[in-house]
């Protein structure tokens, strides 16, 4: 299965998240697997999750691949295979 973008109107429409885990659940359900962890840092004092929504698997996987040889990657179809999702303590969202 392969996702779209998250676009800004759809953004527009999530619910108020309360706080990060409300926020993680929400994405997980509805796209389950391809909602992954990535890592984990402080801003202003908060904390910020970040997360991948993989839309392509197979570029996405095979740009990792290359990435963890130190290989070039090129061309768009790696870049174009994630969307980053970041989710503060308090369930803001922002999608690249």
């Amino acid at each position: 299965m392969e996702f779209q973008k998250i676009t800004y109107k759809e953004q527009k429409s999530f619910p108020a998240f309360k706080n990060h885990l409300e926020a993680r659940e929400y994405f997980q359900q509805y796209y389950m697997d391809h909602f992954t962890y990535k890592n984990k840092k402080e801003k202003d004092g908060k904390e910020i999750f970040s997360y991948v929504l993989v839309l392509n698997e197979e570029a996405y996987r095979s740009g990792q691949e290359k990435l963890a040889r130190f290989e070039i990657v090129h061309g768009t179809d790696f870049p174009s295979s994630f969307q980053t999702i970041e989710i503060n303590e308090d369930g803001e969202i922002y999608i690249e």
